[in-house]
């Protein structure tokens, strides 16, 4: 359901959960049918799980939304959602979260305004949806790791400001499959990494 008047405070579906993968998922991963959905749609299946990519070799991480934010819908669940919804107030900057080549930048009903940035030096692609406006970037555009490429918004099928974020192992929509992107968020989200540098309180 479309709504432009929720704040970015309301959660949707259940807490985002910190999915440890084992042998034997990984095992299973290759019976799985790939994704067979049109572009910006949801999977008919769970896509097998796959190791996110390194930030060493193709560039530097960082968080894709400049501002306060947390994280509602996870990946997977009874509707197959394909990646993390990361609420924030429509407005907020989002930037490129490793350098790469601008892959698509256009609207669909559903994703709203959408990016789809191709991790330089990787077989990676990551997605942002629902934009509050079209995205200031280019198809081929090469973007550096922090360079901005749009604004959280609601626009396509959502319900309050926040980002749809995706992390597809291989070609987005083209061969590729959407993988959980929770741990990359969390490996340059800075609140965590506060969180783990926080000095311990005195008792």
């Amino acid at each position: 359901m479309v709504g432009k008047t929720v704040s970015f405070s309301r959660r949707r579906g259940a807490p985002a959960l910190i999915a440890t993968l084992a042998l034997t998922v990984v095992a299973l991963a290759a019976s799985v049918a790939p994704a067979q959905a049109g572009e910006g749609g949801l999977s008919p299946t769970t896509p097998p799980p796959a190791e996110p990519p390194t930030t060493g070799a193709a560039s530097r991480q960082v968080y894709p939304i400049r501002g306060p934010h947390q994280y509602w819908e996870g990946f997977g669940g009874a509707r197959n959602h394909q990646g993390v919804d990361i609420g924030s107030p429509c407005g907020t900057q989002l930037v490129a979260a490793q350098a790469g080549k601008v892959r698509f930048s256009k609207f669909h009903p559903r994703a709203g305004n959408y990016v789809v940035l191709d991790v330089k030096g990787s077989i990676y692609d990551l997605v942002y949806m629902h934009l509050s406006e079209p995205a200031p970037v280019v198809v081929g555009q090469v973007l550096a790791p922090g360079q901005p490429l749009g604004l959280v918004g609601d626009t396509g099928n959502a319900s309050g400001c926040h980002l749809h974020f995706e992390l597809w192992e291989g070609t987005y929509y083209a061969g590729g499959a959407p993988i959980d992107p929770m741990p990359y968020l969390l490996a340059a989200d800075p609140a965590q990494t506060r969180a783990k540098h926080r000095a311990p309180s005195r008792t």
